[in-house]
């Protein structure tokens, strides 16, 4: 396997939060979000980790501490322009990089160690993590040419009716060749519904380059959760609640809680 480097993107004030707390520092199982995707990324045989922080930075700095390193996304122009912002760890990097979200904290290192090596099998520009799902979330659509490649990523407000159809969605987990992705990252653009620079872009940019952009996908739909609101945090307690649970008795009592978190 090639060396590989993270980036875990952690920057947002995840004001639907409701909380001055920094949004990966709340915690899921017992501890911060962002130890989580950390942990995992580790787990998943990644090198040196690049942690990307904004809003009140200072916080996850001192919980982190020099385990990790750091760059700094001082406004939140969108995950393309956070992911920039970790260049100056990157240049002159041949190898792979993994891109996640602190938010994330249900993604398993297995699926992690499925993006690197397909993409080290296939030496593809990015390998995407997506999931198939019959009646998607507003999650981005994976909108592939008549051969099957993947063209593009679209977003939902940018959508048209017929792409909002696509039942295969990015989960939001990435494995890139660095030197593929840092040019693809110069070219991104602002000109849609957010006015922000996509990270999903990116792969549009490679295929016009004529360069292969992979997928794994996962069936687990948890590995997709993100946690973005109170509602989602304690969906997320529910489900570890499942895993764990000891007895017949326990089981049944967080699948009946879990049902009416869905509500």
């Amino acid at each position: 396997m090639r060396e590989t480097k993270a980036v875990i993107l952690a920057a947002g004030k995840g004001t639907r939060m409701r909380s001055e707390l920094p949004k990966v520092l709340h915690k899921v199982e017992g501890k911060p979000m962002i130890q989580h995707s950390i942990e995992k990324a580790r787990a998943a045989g990644v090198g040196e980790i690049i942690v990307v922080v904004g809003y009140k930075r200072e916080m996850i700095m001192d919980f982190l501490g020099d385990s990790v390193k750091y760059a700094i996304q001082e406004e939140q122009l969108g995950t393309g322009h956070a992911v920039a912002c970790a260049r100056p760890h990157l240049e002159g990097f041949d190898g792979n990089v993994v891109v996640l979200y602190g938010d994330m904290p249900l993604l398993s290192p297995q699926t992690i160690r499925r993006l690197i090596e397909r993409r080290d099998e296939t030496d593809a520009a990015a390998v995407l993590l997506t999931i198939m799902l019959d009646n998607p979330p507003d999650f981005g659509r994976i909108v592939r040419d008549e051969k099957g490649r993947v063209m593009r990523i679209v977003e939902v407000k940018d959508a048209t009716p017929e792409q909002l159809k696509i039942k295969e969605i990015n989960v939001g987990a990435y494995c890139f060749d660095c030197q593929s992705l840092l040019p693809a990252l110069e070219q991104l653009r602002n000109d849609n519904a957010q006015g922000e620079y996509y990270l999903t872009d990116v792969a549009e940019v490679l295929y016009r380059q004529g360069k292969l952009v992979e997928t794994v996908q996962t069936e687990n739909i948890e590995e997709a959760l993100g946690i973005n609101d109170p509602v989602h945090l304690a969906f997320a307690e529910k489900l570890a609640d499942i895993r764990y649970a000891e007895s017949l008795y326990e089981l049944i009592d967080a699948t009946i809680a879990l049902a009416r978190g869905r509500k």
